[in-house]
């Protein structure tokens, strides 16, 4: 019984934080806080000054008008973070691709720029003979290392 007790208890815990941890991202995903911040502001009302918030009088009317309003407040920032989401996976698929063309013989050379197939988190520079391979780290690349070109001989 010792024993279990603590197991039991270490499952009850994560199981709580879990669902707590679903909750809040729930809430924050679907936009949802505004509309649990006007709860809690209706139900200070309520305690505070002992207002009746579903009567349907003229004060519960405009309560209840402001939560309707922060409910769509709500979809509305869940529709555009989704079509933010939606932007942002699909700039995600495309591969960048761009080849430049020296001007000058003495210019340095041009890279052919590109997301890695395999990674798409690295960004691939490819020069005639070199990748230059770089992490997409938010809005910035950082220099992940270099891979050379097997130079290909001639073959009998």
């Amino acid at each position: 019984m010792g024993v279990a007790l603590p197991q039991v208890l270490r499952f009850i815990f994560k199981t709580v934080e879990a669902l707590l941890t679903l909750i809040a991202k729930l809430i924050v995903c679907f936009g949802l806080y505004i509309p649990l911040a006007y709860l809690a502001y209706g139900g200070f009302l309520w305690f505070a000054f002992d207002v009746s918030l579903f009567d349907f009088s003229v004060n519960s009317s405009l309560y209840l008008v402001g939560f309707g309003l922060s409910i769509i407040a709500a979809a509305i920032m869940t529709v555009r973070s989704g079509i933010g989401r939606f932007m942002e996976y699909k700039e995600s698929k495309t591969i960048i691709q761009y080849k430049g063309n020296r001007r000058r013989s003495s210019a340095p050379e041009a890279p052919t720029i590109y997301k890695s197939r395999v990674n798409r988190g690295i960004i691939v520079y490819e020069y005639e003979n070199r990748f230059d391979l770089y992490e997409n780290d938010g809005d910035r690349l950082v220099f992940a290392g270099t891979e050379y070109k097997k130079k290909r001989g001639k073959r009998c």
